[in-house]
């Protein structure tokens, strides 16, 4: 009688690198390309988390926005998690004490990242765009915005999603993904950030 083999152990990758935070409704399609894009570009597994509410505080009720830095602060404090970055996503507007609006906001090398959908889905003219074209968007909203969090600058090729755009025309001019130079900081900066991972993980695990 043939000997049976022991079952195989299946090595899933881990999760929990990436996560990304719908802050109030997102839609299912939203979530997934963004989801599905940092995956692409950092090749690191992504996690959606469920939906959670914005924090009153960060609301500016002159301004009918959201402080786009208190959001950030927020998801530091209480989902950010064991993850190496998380990003919320919003369809409300936001924007910081100076700029009356942003597309998204990020600190260099920080934890956390927002991206809001609020005015990724008109024209310069105020017209609808296409749903592909919205969702573009938001793809290079959001990878923007996690490259900053690995401390990846703003880039001056024209077309890098690392370039900075403070317009729809600007927004739109760019590309979904990194420059040749910005793709091997970022595949540094992510090297680097997992060997302190995995350096943190034994050091608890020992002690």
């Amino acid at each position: 009688m043939k000997k049976k083999e022991p079952p195989r152990t299946v090595h899933r990758p881990p999760s929990g690198y990436i996560s990304v935070v719908p802050l109030g409704h997102i839609k299912e399609d939203v979530l997934r390309v963004v989801a599905d894009s940092i995956q692409g570009v950092l090749r690191l597994p992504v996690d959606v988390t469920p939906e959670v509410g914005l924090p009153e505080s960060a609301f500016m009720s002159a301004r009918n926005q959201y402080n786009v830095l208190d959001l950030i602060k927020f998801l530091e404090s209480n989902h950010a998690g064991p993850s190496l970055k998380v990003l919320g996503v919003t369809a409300k507007d936001i924007a910081n004490p100076i700029l009356t609006y942003v597309f998204g906001t990020a600190f260099m090398d920080g934890k956390a990242a927002v991206v809001s959908t609020a005015r990724l889905q008109l024209s310069v003219n105020g017209e609808l765009v296409s749903r592909e074209q919205f969702l573009e968007r938001v793809v290079k909203a959001a990878i923007h915005e996690i490259g900053h969090t690995f401390n990846i600058p703003h880039c001056h090729k024209d077309h890098c999603v690392m370039r900075a755009s403070n317009s729809l025309t600007e927004l739109d001019e760019k590309m979904s993904y990194l420059c040749d130079y910005c793709e091997l900081f970022l595949a540094e900066a992510v090297g680097d950030a997992l060997r302190t991972r995995s350096a943190q993980t034994r050091q608890a695990e020992s002690g």
